[in-house]
């Protein structure tokens, strides 16, 4: 679960927010972490009310400094000023909202398909977009892919910005067919 800091304004009581740790806008990971937790340090006992967008689901937090979202319903791409934090204070002196973009961060790698392959095949070259990933599997080093006795499962993972994608290909292994030997009837 990701974790952010961020502050940003002038309390009228002279506290000051400034921010901490937060890249604006923040990023994301579609699918893959979509549980987020966004919190801003307490100035007070008073109310911090928070807005998201439709697409998301605030699952904890609302009225404190912290708030966890659920981005899992919102589309890739960006989303400018998609949190937003206000605080009045108990004696109804309020902060001037801040707010925060998201970049629902999406990547769709692609394994460039093989096979099938006898069992006795040469070791192939694997491919996959975007470059940059790692290969695995039975039969795989590397980027290479030596053909077994049994079919296998690839899988490519690439990562970056901090979130991780998959990709998955089959590899159909064929066996090798033996002759009997040649018999006079």
């Amino acid at each position: 679960m990701k974790r952010l800091l961020f502050i940003a304004a002038t309390l009228i009581s002279s506290a000051t927010w400034s921010q901490l740790t937060t890249t604006n806008p923040d990023t994301v990971c579609y699918q893959t972490n979509t549980l987020s937790t966004y919190t801003v340090p307490s100035v007070g006992t008073g109310t911090y009310t928070w807005t998201i967008p439709a697409c998301a689901t605030l699952v904890s937090g609302q009225g404190t400094n912290s708030i966890q979202v659920n981005w899992s319903s919102c589309p890739a791409g960006l989303i400018n000023n998609a949190i937003s934090v206000a605080y009045s204070s108990t004696s109804g002196c309020s902060a001037t909202p801040v707010t925060l973009g998201v970049l629902i961060y999406q990547v769709t790698p692609s394994i460039t398909p093989i096979g099938p392959f006898c069992a006795n095949a040469p070791c192939v070259t694997l491919a996959a977009t975007p470059a940059g990933g790692v290969f695995t599997g039975t039969g795989v080093t590397g980027n290479q892919y030596c053909p077994g006795t049994s079919n296998s499962l690839i899988t490519y993972t690439y990562t970056n910005g901090g979130c991780t994608f998959t990709a998955q290909t089959g590899a159909q292994v064929n066996p090798i067919p033996v002759l009997s030997p040649i018999q006079h009837n």
